[in-house]
């Protein structure tokens, strides 16, 4: 009997497990031509719509999901969020000599950009209309945690010290302050563990 029901539990665990794999969807769309095309970043945007940071590429859809226009983007996007003036903040990996962070209006045309060896992860609009980045520099040592004013220059910057911290994801709090979740290697057992930090308004 005991041998029964273990072996009931696995094939019920088995079918849960195969229902819970398939994903019932509305719709299901897909972008891109021949060579690697991949989506990093997804918001609904004030239309109803989605805005989609992929790659060298921002995409903007209807609620449908379907492409009202594509832009050519000077940068590897990662994060993507619309602004208050309805246009688009988005950060990720530029070359040597190329942006990382770019500024757009409501149809994905470039206002401004930042050029710095930065790898940008996730931004956010914050309360006093700039911006919160992380992710990570070039080297050990470098921003990991950027304020900009509304026009991406910077106010301030926090590094990981000489220890080895990324941050992937960055929220203000109701406080004024941060929240960065990320992953460091050279705190805890084994290899890479989750790294979950708060500041104050000024990073601290």
């Amino acid at each position: 009997m005991k041998r029964l029901i273990v072996s009931i539990s696995f094939l019920l665990l088995n079918i849960i497990t195969a229902q819970e794999v398939h994903l019932d969807s509305t719709w299901t769309k897909t972008f891109g031509g021949s060579e690697h095309d991949e989506g990093h970043s997804v918001q609904q945007t004030a239309d109803g719509g989605y805005i989609i940071a992929a790659g060298n590429q921002l995409i903007k859809t209807n609620q449908n999901g379907d492409s009202t226009w594509t832009k050519t983007l000077a940068l590897w996007s990662l994060s993507v969020q619309q602004t208050t003036d309805g246009g688009y903040i988005i950060t990720g990996q530029g070359n040597i000599g190329q942006p990382w962070l770019i500024k757009t209006d409501f149809q994905g045309t470039e206002e401004w950009n930042q050029i710095g060896d930065f790898i940008g992860k996730s931004i956010q609009q914050t309360t006093d209309g700039g911006y919160i980045i992380t992710g990570q520099g070039g080297s050990i040592g470098q921003p990991l945690l950027i304020k900009t004013d509304s026009q991406g220059n910077e106010d301030w910057n926090q590094t990981g010290g000489s220890e080895g911290f990324i941050g992937n994801s960055v929220q203000q709090t109701a406080d004024g302050g941060y929240i960065i979740a990320g992953l460091t290697y050279s705190i805890g057992n084994g290899a890479d563990d989750v790294w979950l930090i708060k500041t104050d308004s000024t990073g601290n």
